[in-house]
């Protein structure tokens, strides 16, 4: 029992190391977050769509994002079930998930092994 007590003790003190800089600085955190998402979906369809290489702050993106519903954004999705890869996301999605579709039909929601 002393052991599992010594090693959890070890695991916390070096997840709480290794999290404790995002955890003091959560705003820049978020920050270098947004910048890399960016960066790795500007050369994807909607990416390109948007402009999101020449976007530079929280507000540039907002500007060039319009907040949609799924119907807006279906014509996107329904390129990605047909096979086409880099859409919404670099490559091609795991699978997909089938929303029960309660207000207007099925839906389907790309599974990437980033979003996972």
């Amino acid at each position: 029992m002393f052991l599992k007590a010594f090693a959890a003790k070890v695991f916390a003190r070096y997840v709480h190391f290794t999290n404790s800089w995002w955890i003091e600085n959560p705003v820049v955190a978020q920050e270098k977050v947004f910048k890399e998402l960016l960066k790795t979906a500007a050369n994807t369809a909607f990416g390109k769509d948007h402009g999101f290489s020449e976007v530079r702050s929280y507000e540039d993106f907002a500007l060039r994002v319009a907040i949609r519903d799924y119907e807006q954004l279906k014509p996107y999705v329904e390129r990605v079930r047909n096979g086409e890869k880099n859409v919404l996301w670099p490559g091609k999605p795991i699978y997909f998930a089938k929303t029960s579709g309660t207000t207007s039909g099925a839906k389907y929601i790309p599974i990437t092994g980033a979003s996972i």
